[in-house]
């Protein structure tokens, strides 16, 4: 069983890296992140987003390595990382609230650089679901022309 799948098991093992928001069922897509207590402002700081540089090959030889040993976590320590260009990735070990930031063409944050890290675009208000434009970032090909990812 992948683990990643249930909420009880998400919501106690994700690093809280982004502060009011919540993990919830999305709409959008599985789980998503949403805003929760007070509202955000347009231009607020949300999070930087940190971690270790990898290039793709790198990673994909970790993941293959170490994946087939923790079926049931394979998930949780190989899913979350930014393109940093086509060949260079931002790591992190471990699933922080970010990963669950689903797609939108009409995104209200946005990823900056220098340092990494997510601004609101709009005001949010509580129970709003934090969303992201994927296409924004340096994706690979491969990525794009997954038939599984017909929704960016």
């Amino acid at each position: 069983m992948d683990v990643t799948k249930d909420i009880d098991f998400v919501r106690t093992v994700v690093l809280d890296n982004i502060e009011n928001t919540d993990i919830r069922h999305s709409e959008l897509h599985g789980f998503g992140l949403f805003c929760h207590a007070h509202n955000i402002e347009c231009g607020s700081l949300l999070c930087v987003l940190d971690g270790q540089i990898l290039t793709v090959d790198k990673y994909n030889e970790l993941e293959s390595k170490l994946a087939p040993k923790i079926p049931n976590y394979k998930n949780y320590f190989f899913m979350e990382c930014n393109y940093l260009g086509k060949n260079e990735l931002l790591v992190r070990p471990l699933r922080t609230k970010y990963s669950y930031i689903n797609h939108s063409r009409t995104p209200n944050i946005a990823l900056h650089y220098d340092p990494l890290r997510l601004i609101a675009l709009r005001d949010i208000r509580v129970d709003d679901e934090l969303t992201i434009d994927y296409r924004k970032e340096s994706l690979p090909e491969s990525y794009v022309s997954n038939p599984e990812k017909d929704f960016l």
